[in-house]
């Protein structure tokens, strides 16, 4: 029989795999959606998520209201890194050096959240972690460097608008990877706050942000419309805000909560991998041959990061088994 940490790992395996195929719709929905500008999807899917989240919040009880008050900090941190924040200095990266080039950088965010996390929790030796690392980086490369074909960056931009854009990216980089390992670090030092209620928390801090960013954003003109029917944009809104945002915050938090975050980190290939299966699937293309070889790459690095043994440092979560007060500190 398994014991309990191989449940407990099992567990934050599947819920990694299904979050990156629940977060994979992020790619697809704005495909289905176009004529309406990235700001506004962001904004109608974060509105989205506040809203369920505040719902969910009024139904949750004294408990989920005690850990409300306890935690609103660290929620407001991730509502702002993890989603506000993330998405517009990865917004201004696309206006000042285009979607190529702050692609390209965006999709390094699995790869640093794997190194970095190692560096944080060191759950496996470098040697055997240097070759799945290194076939998710080329097939991450090769996928985006195949993407950018025939879409070319701003080149007309002055070179200071060009490397703030960069910066810009990075900067999104570094926000996300800080909201990665610190959002798994406080779950497991909080092993009472359940994964689902910690959604619903950050979803609410992240609908007030939102909400505060609103009249910044029309003021500068990036709540676009084309005068098309908004019913489209509602149903997008809310898969976006519900499934992707809530489900997949959710998914993310027991993975997060039961597995290392350098395994956590690299299970965010499968969003790359299944958001570019979901867009050649509605345009009814199959992807170029190379980008298959990349994609196939960037999933062997991730079976290979997976069957690396972790020894003792599998995370503990009260629902995988294990009582609260053995949590790691």
């Amino acid at each position: 029989m398994p014991t309990t940490q191989q449940r407990i790992r099992s567990a934050g395996l599947g819920a990694g795999v299904v979050a990156g195929l629940v977060w994979g719709l992020a790619f697809l929905v704005p495909e289905l959606l176009r004529g309406w500008s990235a700001v506004t999807i962001t904004a109608g899917r974060y509105l989205a998520y506040g809203l369920v989240s505040s719902i969910l919040f009024a139904l949750g009880g004294a408990a989920l209201r005690t850990h409300a008050r306890r935690h609103w900090r660290p929620a407001v941190h991730f509502a702002i890194t993890g989603n506000a924040g993330y998405y517009l200095l990865m917004v201004l990266g696309v206006q000042a050096v285009g979607a190529p080039v702050t692609g390209i950088i965006i999709g390094c965010i699995p790869v640093v959240i794997a190194v970095v996390g190692n560096l944080v929790v060191r759950s496996h030796p470098w040697r055997r972690l240097a070759p799945p690392i290194s076939l998710v980086t080329v097939g991450l490369l090769v996928v985006n460097v195949l993407e950018m074909t025939g879409s070319a960056p701003n080149a007309g931009a002055p070179a200071m608008v060009k490397v703030a854009g960069i910066g810009c990216a990075f900067g999104a980089v570094a926000l996300w990877t800080w909201y990665a390992i610190a959002n798994a670090r406080f779950l497991d030092r909080h092993p009472d706050v359940p994964d689902t209620g910690w959604s619903t928390i950050v979803g609410l801090a992240t609908g007030a942000v939102t909400l505060a960013a609103l009249p910044v954003a029309a003021l500068t003109g990036q709540l676009s419309s084309t005068g098309q029917d908004p019913g489209p944009l509602v149903i997008g809104s809310l898969v976006l805000g519900i499934v992707v945002s809530w489900g997949g915050t959710a998914l993310w938090n027991t993975a997060s909560g039961r597995l290392p975050p350098t395994t956590a980190g690299i299970l965010i290939n499968v969003e790359t991998v299944s958001g570019f299966a979901y867009v050649y699937a509605a345009r009814g293309q199959w992807p170029p041959i190379g980008q298959l070889a990349g994609f196939a790459a960037i999933l062997l690095g991730v079976v290979l990061v997976v069957r690396l043994r972790t020894g003792d440092r599998t995370r503990r979560r009260p629902d995988g088994g294990t009582d609260p007060g053995t949590a790691s500190p």
